[in-house]
């Protein structure tokens, strides 16, 4: 590796430390406080974008890609073995991008949350069939997967096939109705946890900008 490559790489890693980690932990710390805040203080579940959670995991591995590619193109004779960590990261974020469809619950029982899809079912006229993980849509020949770790309070919701995107608004739409008409008791497993990383992350970012 030559002064100039050298130079290079200690800029970027330089950058990445004192510059992008900083606004880095900052904006995560924000992302967990105001979704254990949110649940806590409103004292009702909330719904999000799976994708939202994708964005937030880009955000998060960029740093390490970024450092991976610079090392490799700025340094002579060792291989591939510096692209191994990025191309797993961006085969995981693939795999995430697929994965990670539909909505996610935050502070939920599978009581309130199974009441809530049911409700949001019947106001829309959507006829439908329980299975085991799933309900039958039998109007749109649609699943509507459903997923719930009660003792921590979460849930995913996904349609398959997903290209009926108006009617899973309205689903969503329908459980949020539900949660502001009716006294729900959130589970606020997750919503802590989230408060006590968002401050551990407000921590950090302040020691890197000190």
């Amino acid at each position: 590796m030559d002064n100039g490559n050298t130079l290079l790489v200690q800029t970027t890693g330089r950058f990445i430390l004192n510059a992008y980690f900083p606004l880095q932990f900052a904006l995560m710390a924000i992302f967990f406080l105001y979704i254990g805040v949110k649940v806590i203080a409103s004292k009702r579940p909330l719904l999000l974008p799976s994708k939202v959670f994708f964005l937030f995991m880009v955000f998060a591995f960029t740093p390490q890609i970024i450092m991976s590619f610079e090392i490799y193109f700025s340094t002579d004779g060792i291989g591939l073995l510096p692209l191994m960590s990025p191309a797993i990261l961006l085969v995981f974020l693939v795999f995430s991008w697929f994965q990670m469809k539909g909505y996610m619950v935050i502070g939920v029982s599978d009581d309130s949350f199974r009441s809530a899809l049911h409700y949001a079912l019947i106001q829309y006229n959507v006829q439908f069939k329980e299975q085991l993980s799933l309900i039958r849509l039998e109007d749109v020949n649609a699943d509507l997967q459903v997923s719930v770790q009660s003792w921590v309070g979460t849930a995913q919701l996904k349609l398959k096939p997903s290209k009926n995107k108006i009617l899973l608004s309205q689903l969503v739409s329908g459980i949020n109705d539900y949660f502001l008409s009716n006294s729900v008791e959130p589970n606020n497993v997750t919503s802590i946890f989230y408060v006590v990383i968002g401050l551990f992350l407000l921590i950090f970012s302040g020691f890197y900008m000190s």
